[in-house]
């Protein structure tokens, strides 16, 4: 929390925020589209299914972006 009021002074926050928002709304549709289609395959009697899986789904969205940005930076 101490840096959020010097965040204007990094030199790649553009890159920082764009990725940032990325990241959001990536993760976030993995997570309701999860989340309705295990309600739609399951008359919406599987809610209990269906909000660990949706946050799973991302979860694994965030783990597969950071991933991917590992090994590229890697090379």
């Amino acid at each position: 929390m101490k840096m959020v009021p010097h965040l204007y002074e990094l030199p790649n926050l553009k890159y920082i925020i764009k990725t940032s928002l990325y990241i959001l709304v990536t993760a976030e549709s993995a997570c309701i589209l999860t989340a309705e289609t295990v309600n739609l395959a399951f008359f919406r009697q599987a809610m209990w299914l269906s909000m660990p899986l949706g946050l799973f789904a991302a979860a694994f969205v965030v783990t597969a972006i950071e991933s991917y940005k590992m090994t590229r930076t890697k090379k």
